[in-house]
């Protein structure tokens, strides 16, 4: 190499790094990643005490890694340069078969399992009502034949089989209707979620167990697209940004009559089955009764017994179809809400409570 050469390469390499250091301090920062969908790291504020106990040094290394320009696409490169490697995972998010992205199950360990479900037969024990157990089953278990060869991905079946072997609830074979149902749209490619269509296939085994008329698929003349540009929290995690959006669907209208009360924060506002503002944001999913809530309180209009459910997000895609079977029906996310959960059942005397939570939860 020439003396010339040389040197034009170190130009052209001084030239890169001088350019990134500049557009990194004239590029604003950005309070959001909607790729990521996490808020970003703004610049910390020094102090003394922060540098001597290392929280700023800390906070400015995670600055100037949330804030470096072109984080969206590098993430994107990175991404591709796994797949192009041979490595179809990033962030622990599989690359698989049409473009879905999934992560492998790991089993939990059993003791927690154990105590959860222990909390479940007390309640079982305790209150008057019918109580049913539903364990819904991830793409990683109704899909696996989608995931790339050799992926480590432990089995869901067994995982719900054993649980179901604890319970002293009535147990919901979801498990059995997505497997009945798994060459159709019943998971988003880009989300940990079910679709409409896979909630209603949930509902039809929830309404076996409880002998409920489920009504045929194509009774729901109000079904529709809502959108077609969904992109969920797997997406977000994986960097693989080229894969294609999903579509979001609902089944029926609000019906003349709901009122649903939800205490997002303690004190009661007035809720939706489908807040559509949602889909002009990131997390379109939160479509569905506004997205997380410690409590909702729902009158139908409808006659029927009442039901409590203790959920996670997977039931708020579920609720619309759950609305014709009963008069009353509540809705109890246990990660935000602080109260005795068995004062509120021994208040409202429900007549059956639902237990439903994803595996993976």
């Amino acid at each position: 190499m020439t003396k010339k050469a040389m040197w034009a390469e170190v130009l052209i390499f001084l030239t890169f790094i001088f350019g990134f250091f500049i557009a990194n301090l004239v590029v604003p920062d950005r309070e959001m990643s909607e790729q990521e969908n996490k808020s970003l790291q703004q610049l910390p504020r020094f102090s003394f005490e922060a540098l001597f106990d290392k929280t700023f040094t800390k906070e400015f290394e995670t600055y100037t890694t949330d804030q470096f320009v072109l984080r969206d696409e590098w993430i994107t490169l990175k991404a591709a340069s796994e797949l192009a490697l041979g490595k179809e995972e990033n962030n622990d998010v599989s690359y698989g078969k049409d473009q879905t992205l999934i992560e492998a199950f790991e089993e939990p360990d059993r003791s927690s399992s154990d105590k959860n479900v222990g909390y479940l037969n007390q309640l079982v024990a305790n209150t008057d009502a019918d109580v049913y157990f539903a364990l819904i089953p991830g793409k990683s278990e109704i899909w696996a034949d989608r995931l790339p060869a050799r992926t480590p991905n432990d089995s869901q079946a067994d995982y719900i089989e054993y649980c179901y072997g604890l319970s002293e609830a009535n147990n919901v074979d979801i498990l059995g209707a997505m497997r009945e149902h798994a060459d159709e749209y019943i998971y988003y490619r880009t989300d940990h979620h079910w679709t409409s269509l896979g909630a209603y296939y949930g509902y039809s085994a929830i309404g076996k167990a409880m002998d409920i008329a489920v009504p045929a698929l194509d009774s729901y003349t109000g079904r529709r697209v809502v959108s077609d540009s969904f992109y969920g929290t797997t997406w977000s995690s994986s960097g693989f940004s080229w894969v294609k959006p999903d579509s979001m669907e609902i089944f029926a209208d609000a019906p003349e009559g709901l009122k649903i009360t939800s205490y997002p924060e303690g004190s009661p506002v007035e809720g939706q089955l489908y807040d559509e503002s949602k889909l002009a944001v990131k997390d379109k999913y939160s479509m569905f009764m506004g997205g997380n809530c410690p409590l909702h309180e729902i009158v139908t209009g409808n006659d029927g017994p009442s039901l409590l459910i203790i959920r996670d997000s997977y039931t708020d895609s579920l609720i619309p179809f759950l609305l014709e079977d009963f008069s009353e029906i509540h809705v109890v996310d246990l990660r935000y809400y602080r109260l005795s959960i068995a004062d509120y059942i021994a208040e409202h005397d429900f007549d059956n409570v639902l237990v439903a939570y994803s595996v993976d939860t």
